[in-house]
């Protein structure tokens, strides 16, 4: 009896025991269940608000920028077209908001792009401000009607230079980078927070910093509407400042798109040739420097022409035969007389002629800026100017010879600059991040090269050839203006009819600043009708410009 009251009162104690341990369970998972559901609650909330220790942010690049190529003034060559972009987040709204700019088309695209959750990046017409679709101006590098573009060149796609200054200077240029960024934050699975907007970032974009050249942006538009207006549409213009020979404008026709250049891949005009840095056949543009040559050397002489001259055994002719009858330096040069200077050629002989055309920097390749380069063209040698008919076809321009317009312009500065040569300079300093000049950089010496005596008489022949001879195409009212035509033969056959290349070179004075002008067509039919209306038009427009500057 005893045990089984001790058995019944064990038993009693193990169902009171368990019932504590059941309480106390139940109780456990009631406060569990109460702290998960508040943690839930937390982490729903956390993801829901715009601060989110999981959040994370994303961007999208829209342009990168590099230093900045300006003028002699300052001016910026390139970055200079903007455009607005908008950033719209996939939203309702931001569709609502831009459909009416767009096509039918594109705002399928656009619901489309949205409903995978992505950032859309439009142009439109009009800027947008708000929270879920904002505008921004983005600058491009080269503009639509981009100037000096052989001069700047282009950049690959990795937005390295490839051609022009954009490759000499790539190392500079490439060195002060920016971006212009478009940002947006996400959750923890990268889904767009909609609810934090979108933004712009710039980090270093459009920095000042860069180069500066000598180009003056203005003269440079003016060489380049010129041969448009003249319908050259295969030639160049060169203008130097004469007295410093920095280099002013430099224009090369048929042009290429920077912003594409595979137009112009396949195009048999060769676009990418730099036609004012390229050796030409020069013809009569080189008399002048046959006539100082006779001058310096105290030659003076008279000529009685009949159209033909034979030295050796070859005839040599003016043009259409024409007889210039008795001539001297002056009339000679105004009625371009082959006749005469290959006689007078002969007179002065190869060596003393030569040795003036090294002078002039004939035959040298020419360094504009650092790895910039004129190719040297060709000046015969004493060598190759081993008989009478070789000298005969120096003296008139013809033969071996072989000039781009940057070297004839810097001969005829020489003209301008009291016989002063000066090799020319299109780098004028390195800029900073405040557009101060950190690197400038100096003129080269000049040497005396033509005596006072010489070029008296020679810019009084130059005039003569614009007021009296067969460069009166030239003529202006407005400066007083002096240079030679020519019209060279290429020994280049197309279809049986010869290339010709015809120039007009020559120099003027607007408010005691000289210009040098060279004048190239590639294919034309006389340097009187095809490139003394150019210098005409040059000369008359930078007089319009600098008069009103002052």
């Amino acid at each position: 009896m005893d045990i089984l009251n001790h058995s019944c009162q064990n038993s009693t104690r193990v169902i009171f025991m368990y019932k504590r341990i059941t309480i106390a369970f139940l109780i456990l998972t009631l406060v569990f269940g109460i702290l998960i559901s508040n943690l839930g609650f937390i982490a729903f909330k956390a993801n829901d608000s715009p601060v989110s220790y999981n959040r994370s942010q994303k961007s999208l690049t829209l342009s990168t920028s590099r230093g900045m190529i300006y003028d002699t003034n300052m001016k910026k060559i390139v970055n200079t077209e903007k455009e607005i972009l908008t950033a719209c987040l996939p939203t309702t709204n931001a569709l609502n908001s831009v459909k009416e700019y767009l096509t039918d088309e594109e705002v399928k695209g656009l619901y489309e792009d949205m409903n995978k959750g992505k950032i859309s990046i439009l142009n439109l017409p009009k800027r947008f401000n708000e929270n879920h679709i904002k505008s921004v101006t983005m600058v491009n590098r080269y503009s639509s009607d981009q100037p000096c573009v052989h001069l700047i060149g282009h950049l690959d796609q990795s937005g390295n230079g490839v051609m022009g200054l954009e490759k000499a200077y790539n190392e500079i240029l490439s060195s002060d980078t920016g971006n212009l960024k478009a940002v947006w934050s996400c959750d923890a699975i990268g889904n767009i927070l909609l609810g934090e907007g979108i933004d712009f970032e710039t980090s270093n974009y459009m920095s000042p910093s860069g180069i500066q050249l000598t180009i003056d942006l203005d003269i440079q538009q003016i060489a380049e509407k010129a041969l448009i207006n003249n319908k050259i549409e295969n030639g160049a213009v060169v203008i130097l400042n004469s007295h410093t020979n920095e280099i002013l404008a430099m224009a090369s026709l048929p042009t290429f798109n920077p912003n594409d250049i595979s137009q112009s891949l396949k195009n048999p005009d060769s676009p990418f040739l730099n036609r004012s840095m390229t050796p030409y056949c020069v013809g009569s543009v080189f008399k002048p420097i046959v006539a100082c040559s006779a001058i310096e050397n105290n030659i003076n002489f008279n000529y009685n022409c009949n159209g033909n001259i034979k030295v050796g055994e070859t005839v040599f002719n003016c043009s259409n035969n024409t007889a210039h009858g008795n001539v001297d330096i002056d009339s000679a040069m105004q009625h371009s007389c082959n006749c005469y200077f290959i006689a007078l050629g002969q007179k002065i002989g190869a060596e003393k002629l030569l040795s003036l055309c090294k002078n002039f920097g004939l035959g040298n390749s020419l360094e504009l800026a650092d790895n910039f380069y004129v190719k040297s063209g060709i000046l015969p040698d004493e060598g190759s100017i081993n008989s009478q008919q070789a000298l005969a076809n120096l003296s008139f321009g013809q033969g071996e010879l072989l000039a781009s317009p940057i070297h004839l312009a810097t001969v005829y500065s020489c003209f301008a600059n009291g016989g002063y040569y000066r090799p020319p300079t299109l780098m004028k300093a390195v800029i900073d991040q405040n557009k101060n000049q950190i690197k400038k950089v100096e003129l080269p010496q000049e040497k005396k090269i033509l005596s006072d005596e010489t070029i008296k008489k020679i810019d009084d022949v130059l005039k003569n050839v614009v007021y009296m001879g067969n460069g009166r195409n030239a003529l202006s009212e407005m400066t007083e203006n002096h240079g030679k035509t020519a019209t060279a033969q290429s020994g280049w056959f197309v279809d049986g009819k010869e290339i010709t290349h015809t120039w007009f070179c020559g120099y003027f004075e607007v408010n005691s600043t000289s210009y040098t002008v060279a004048i190239f067509k590639d294919d034309g039919q006389s340097g009187a009708t095809d490139c003394a209306p150019v210098f005409k038009e040059v000369s008359e427009e930078i007089y319009l410009i600098k008069s009103n500057a002052n």
